[in-house]
């Protein structure tokens, strides 16, 4: 299975690298761009380019958004949501993303997958 989203040029592929402080190691997409087209969400394939699994199929790398997310993660945000929906809802949500990044993972692929 192919990733989905706009296939990055070369110039995407610096932005990324400045916005994650080194050269990307695996296949990627953009799936979100700011209004000024900046990425602001990718789409990592499963596995890097030397076979390391890469457990994040989505990655923020906006600097608004993940200062954003910090504030939130910083300031408990993660133990109200959980405490508000529920660890069960949590796990159902993990799995399914688990599921949609294994879905990307080559038929063939015999070596580590990832987890997470």
């Amino acid at each position: 299975m192919l990733l989905t989203g706009q296939e990055p040029c070369a110039e995407d592929h610096a932005t990324v690298s400045k916005l994650i402080g080194r050269i990307p190691q695996g296949e990627f997409r953009i799936i979100v761009r700011s209004e000024s087209g900046t990425p602001v969400v990718l789409m990592n394939a499963p596995l890097l380019h030397d076979g390391t699994p890469m457990p994040t199929l989505y990655w923020l790398v906006g600097p608004v958004e993940v200062a954003a997310i910090s504030t939130l993660e910083a300031t408990g945000a993660i133990d109200l949501i959980e405490s508000i929906i529920g660890l069960e809802a949590i796990e159902i949500v993990h799995n399914a993303y688990a599921k949609r990044r294994d879905a990307f993972i080559p038929v063939d692929h015999v070596g580590p997958r990832p987890f997470g």
